[in-house]
């Protein structure tokens, strides 16, 4: 999709340049004696009115200025895509690239005095990595609004791993590089109490997940594959039920991983023999993902059916091939 400028930013221009060389004439003749100088030059012998030869050069000079305004207006566009956009300018600097699709978290409308009566003005795009990109001068730009929300609901769509029928034939596969299971978010089965440190393996491996190809993380099943539930975590949670649940995935996920990354993981509870199991859906995330667990920062990969840390310098090269397009 290609956005242009509306004309009316053009004609603005034009009708600031002629009403600026509407007076020019007075202008230059009062400040600097222009006509004076043209009685004694040699341009009187060849042109023989002052006003014919301020004509010519001012119309020469509007015509320049009227070529460049029109190029600058007609060279200037943003292309919209599921993967980004890119801005186009018509000076040398080419096109850049001011903002990821997958990463836009919202659109506003901005609207000047005139753009209210003409219907156009700014998109302005904030971004899950806080980075904000405006769209200047759009002709009815609420239509675009819901065309590019449409391709940022696209590129999410793309990104997201295929489903498969239920939790339980996820079971049934086993663990795999797609595919893990954690008995709980928060019971320790071992010790029999409340351990939030569990809250680290958990996230860990969504980390995993998005910084690589997706996955599934089904919590409620051990490790060979027997479903346990959710049940147990209820223990350690104020609202005793799925939602209370939830709320303490969402707080563990916000700190741990942050609010910003929660729109590429898909939360849904599936009863299996009797139990509830959470399966959680990370896509793949365009933006490198790190879990900050106790004051120390990671970067973690999906390598066969294990979550891996890479050191910074591997993180940094598996960061530039992964995530820079």
């Amino acid at each position: 999709m290609i956005i242009r400028p509306t004309p009316f930013v053009f004609l603005k221009r034009v009708a600031v340049i002629t009403l600026v060389f509407a007076f020019l004439p007075s202008i230059l003749a009062l400040l600097f004696g222009v006509e004076q100088q043209y009685q004694n030059s040699g341009l009187a012998s060849v042109v023989p009115s002052f006003a014919l030869l301020l004509l010519l050069i001012l119309a020469f000079v509007q015509f320049v200025i009227v070529a460049v305004l029109f190029a600058s207006w007609y060279y200037t566009s943003y292309k919209v895509t599921a993967q980004e956009i890119v801005h186009r300018r018509a000076s040398f600097g080419g096109a850049t690239s001011i903002v990821k699709t997958p990463l836009i978290t919202g659109i506003e409308l901005h609207f000047g005095p005139l753009g209210r009566r003409l219907d156009y003005g700014d998109l302005i795009i904030t971004s899950a990595n806080q980075a904000t990109a405006r769209l200047r001068n759009i002709p009815n730009p609420a239509q675009y609004v819901e065309r590019i929300q449409e391709l940022v609901d696209q590129a999410l769509t793309a990104g997201q791993m295929p489903a498969l029928s239920s939790a339980a034939e996820l079971i049934t596969l086993g663990e795999n590089n797609q595919v893990e299971f954690k008995s709980s978010l928060l019971w320790d089965y071992r010790r029999a109490v409340v351990n939030k440190d569990l809250y680290e393996p958990v996230m860990k491996s969504l980390v995993a997940f998005m910084n690589t190809a997706g996955g599934v993380l089904l919590i409620g099943v051990s490790d060979d594959g027997q479903p346990l539930g959710i049940e147990q975590d209820y223990t350690g949670l104020p609202k005793k039920n799925v939602d209370g649940w939830e709320n303490a995935f969402n707080m563990a996920f916000n700190q741990l991983i942050g609010a910003e990354l929660r729109y590429n993981v898909d939360l849904v509870f599936e009863e299996i023999e009797r139990v509830v199991v959470a399966v959680a859906l990370a896509r793949p995330s365009p933006i490198p993902c790190y879990l900050n667990f106790k004051g120390k920062e990671e970067f973690y990969i999906r390598t066969g059916n294990s979550s891996q840390p890479l050191p910074v310098s591997k993180a940094t090269r598996y960061i530039q091939t992964r995530f820079t397009s």
